[in-house]
């Protein structure tokens, strides 16, 4: 079985461990089996195999078991991850491989290398689709070799090797596997292409999958250098990343710095007459205009010589009823924490005050200094419109007397209220899930 993967790199034989991502389907079970068999010949890394249970299928208990047994016969540790699948409007499969990753993303340690069993076929129907999607050369590259994920990398030494020859090498050792009767369902993109149209093509193309992955490889050159043209400056604004538009340029160049950096974040991008559509209403925006996309999961909005990548936040948020001045508290989205106001004001350390997480604020007079409205102040410490609504909100009996932005922000902006020197000023950090 061992056979079937090419001698690995130096650095892949120094990671701390070797996961397998194990389906209980004859590709994974031939993966785990050759890595197993290389672990016994060389001084390889401590093997170990993660399992995912989607809970979509009624046998998927048995497919755990069968995992488990594979698993067992090898000595080889297995990890096995109940999920419950959340519907995001994006279809079944997308989410099980959301869920699929998170768990994988879970397991590995810094350095730790996960194999999966990604081959030949994969790569082919991927760039297919992906070509019948529209897409560019990041795209039609196919499956990455190896990427990123979490802690660890992920390493896919299967890509050069068929299908059948996977099911060959099981069923010659007399190892058992399943078989997911959804891959039948030619309902979904992916299943049409391998039952009723790669049939056709091998029928008159016998050698299409050595030319598709050459196809993908120049896509992969063109990508690379693509990637080392230089992009526009990119920031972080109230945690969200953000790219610098630069007002020289043209829209086309936009367009392209945009889908650039989506590509650099490992976001698939939207296609190219809206990306157009940003780009132009991004440069020609009045400033109090809000340009912007949306598909899929993402969303990009224009505002203030940004494009910004946003992550929607939740409406409704929690806050602590009451609040005591110098006690830290949680919140939905974040921790109040305190420090000494050294530089002004503050408040008065064991004083009460009432908290809340909104955007209806009124007006109020910042201490020492002119006149405005809330969101005047706002507008002037560049804190985006659809962040401003989501504010903490310290308020004594005599009305406001913090208001701070509801974001990693240092600092906060004073308020008119009951404030004593020396006191404490309140730091309000987002929490790390948002």
């Amino acid at each position: 079985m061992r056979e079937i993967l090419n001698p690995f790199s130096d650095a892949l034989l120094e990671a701390p461990h070797w996961w397998v991502a194990l389906s209980g389907g004859a590709d994974s079970v031939a993966l785990l089996y050759a890595l197993a068999a290389y672990r016994d010949a060389l001084s390889a890394p401590p093997l170990l195999a993660i399992h995912v249970n989607h809970g979509l299928n009624a046998a998927a208990g048995d497919w755990s078991d069968l995992c488990q047994r594979h698993a067992d016969s090898l000595d080889v540790p297995l990890h096995i991850n109940v999920c419950n699948i959340e519907p995001s409007g994006r279809g079944v499969e997308a989410d099980a491989r959301r869920e699929r990753y998170l768990a994988f993303e879970g397991v590995l340690a810094e350095g730790d290398i996960l194999f999966t069993a990604h081959h030949a076929d994969d790569m082919v129907e991927t760039v297919l689709l992906r070509l019948l999607r529209g897409a560019g050369p990041r795209g039609l590259s196919g499956i990455p070799r190896e990427r990123a994920c979490g802690a660890g990398r992920i390493f896919r030494p299967l890509l050069d090797t068929p299908s059948d020859a996977l099911r060959s090498a099981v069923e010659t050792a007399g190892l058992e596997y399943v078989t997911d009767p959804s891959n039948l369902q030619t309902e979904q993109d992916r299943n049409y292409l391998r039952q009723n149209i790669l049939p056709a093509i091998a029928e008159r193309w016998p050698g299409y999958r050595e030319t598709i992955q050459r196809a993908a490889g120049l896509q992969a050159m063109a990508q690379q250098r693509l990637s080392e043209l230089p992009l526009s400056r990119t920031e972080t604004v109230m945690g969200e990343a953000a790219l610098v538009i630069d007002p020289t340029v043209d829209v086309a160049e936009l367009a392209a710095q945009i889908h650039q950096w989506l590509g650099e974040s490992d976001i698939d991008s939207p296609d190219r007459r809206r990306l157009l559509e940003l780009a132009r209403q991004a440069l020609d925006a009045a400033s109090d205009r809000l340009p912007e996309l949306r598909w899929g999961d993402g969303c990009l909005r224009a505002w203030s010589g940004w494009i910004v990548s946003v992550s929607e936040p939740v409406e409704d948020c929690l806050f602590p009823e009451e609040v005591v001045v110098g006690e830290s508290a949680e919140g939905d989205w974040g921790r109040l924490d305190w420090e000494p106001a050294d530089d002004g004001p503050g408040l008065a350390p064991g004083a009460r005050l009432s908290g809340s997480v909104s955007g209806r604020t009124e007006s109020v007079t910042p201490l020492n200094r002119p006149q405005k409205s809330t969101n005047k102040w706002l507008q002037e410490m560049r804190i985006p419109p659809w962040w401003r609504r989501h504010l903490l909100v310290l308020k004594s009996e005599t009305g406001p007397v913090w208001v701070l932005p509801a974001g990693p922000l240092s600092g906060a902006t004073a308020l008119e209220g009951s404030l004593a020197e020396p006191g404490l000023r309140p730091i309000w950090r987002l929490s790390s899930s948002l």
